[in-house]
């Protein structure tokens, strides 16, 4: 998400689920669903950045939607079909959500403690925040087989990707397994889990969301630990404005300064505020940085009444320069990415590959970034609607591709399993023989 961050979470949050607001929620009328319906196609044909790329029809595809949407009998399931329509757009920063809780608390949308990640065609259990699970046997490194006995691929194809906001195929298959997106549910909904730990025994359990929460994930944002051969490794897990501590970088930093070559962390990375992403590189580059032009849809009423054809705000930002008062880092640097790398996570990414900083080893990222415009649509129920319309600093587009890696390495569920890193081995070895042809 560039410059502002409009809303935290919610974005690698899935389109899945009702997201709980402070409110309990009454059930909508017919009427009101299809003033919300219309309000909000009406609003993405004038705040869409991609509504003149769409290949179909959108006044046809709300027409058809609106007497199944207005039949629905419940808000979560109109919510659902218009998280299901919202996917349509194929935009990962697109979205509806409810404010509105069902009237028992036991039901609000709340996932599992438990993180997972998707490496490869298997998903992994990467952290469990509650005693009960751990009990139970589930702890990180497990794998998740099935849940209510569906494969977990086919679970997550069938029950979440279709109300995902997804701008690219890549972000469709690993966006669900992201943090906590898996489980998110109803809380009294009960479940039934396939694991098969490390040892590769198998094991099934049977909870409810509403277990407690009674481990503290302790997970830092931002670290930082060096290699053999000197080489640093600066690990950068979000830019969110709650998580991304300048302070903590600036500390950080004097350690970076003494070593011979830096590689740069972001897999997994859901974005944020893309200036914490700047202030990041301004450190990394001792010349102006270019940065991406971008686009916005225009709207004046006196010109519509002409007829004139669709416009369009255009602006190129300043440049990133280089942090004053700092010794600027201008020794061999890799990035690493994947395709949970999203949003202002990717305009850094832009910046490190208009800078020609080093190598992106990895996975070709989400492919998803530009500020949403949140309009309250009645009755609870809000969205998001992508304003932005980026380009590289080349001027070569990436939302709805990815930033596409200079060396691709996929995540392999073995050497996961042997807690080997072969995306972070291949970086090493590009700034060792760096290294070596310096001396």
């Amino acid at each position: 998400m560039n410059r502002i961050l409009i809303l935290s979470g919610l974005l690698l949050v899935s389109s899945t689920a009702v997201v709980g607001g402070e409110t309990e929620g009454r059930q909508l009328s017919s009427e009101e669903k299809a003033y919300i319906l219309s309000r909000f196609c009406t609003e993405v044909k004038y705040n869409f950045a991609f509504y003149d790329k769409l290949q179909f029809d959108w006044d046809s595809i709300c027409h058809a939607a609106m007497p199944e949407l207005a039949a629905t009998t419940s808000d979560e399931d109109f919510v659902k079909g218009m998280q299901a329509l919202s996917a349509k757009l194929k935009d990962g920063h697109t979205y509806v959500f409810s404010m509105n809780n069902p009237a028992d608390p036991k039901d609000w949308i709340r996932p599992l403690p438990m993180q997972t990640k998707r490496v490869g065609d298997h998903v992994f259990v990467t952290g469990v925040y509650s005693t009960s699970l751990q009990n139970s046997g589930v702890m990180p490194g497990c794998e998740i087989l099935e849940i209510d006995g569906e494969d977990v691929l086919s679970y997550a194809k069938k029950h979440i990707e279709p109300f995902l906001a997804s701008s690219t195929p890549q972000w469709s298959d690993y966006g669900p397994f992201a943090e906590y997106e898996l489980t998110k549910e109803a809380g009294s909904k009960e479940s039934k889990y396939l694991f098969r730990d490390r040892k590769g025994k198998e094991f099934t359990i049977t909870t409810n969301r509403l277990i407690p929460w009674d481990i503290n994930p302790n997970t830092t944002m931002m670290d930082f630990h060096v290699q053999k051969g000197n080489i640093g490794v600066l690990t950068v897990r979000s830019f969110q404005n709650s998580d991304f501590d300048r302070s903590r970088f600036d500390e950080l930093y004097k350690d970076i300064l003494k070593t011979d070559a830096l590689v740069i962390d972001i897999r997994d990375n859901g974005g944020g505020n893309s200036a914490h992403a700047d202030y990041l590189m301004s450190h990394f580059c001792d010349q102006p940085i270019r940065q991406g032009r971008w686009r916005s849809p225009q709207y004046i009423a006196a010109h519509g009444s002409w007829n004139y054809p669709k416009e369009w705000y255009t602006e190129t930002p300043d440049p990133i320069l280089p942090n004053e008062g700092k010794d600027i880092y201008m020794k061999p640097m890799a990035l690493l990415v994947n395709s949970s790398t999203f949003s202002s996570a990717e305009n850094f990414c832009v910046s490190f590959k208009g800078a020609h900083r080093g190598k992106i080893i990895g996975m070709p990222t989400a492919g998803s970034t530009g500020n949403p415009i949140i309009i309250d649509l009645g009755g609870g129920i809000g969205c998001g609607i992508c304003t932005k319309d980026e380009a590289d600093t080349e001027g070569n587009e990436f939302i709805g591709i990815g930033i596409q890696p200079d060396i691709l390495v996929e995540d392999d569920a073995d050497a996961y399993l042997k807690d080997e890193d072969k995306i972070l081995a291949t970086a090493l070895d590009v700034l060792k023989k760096e290294l070596r042809q310096r001396r």
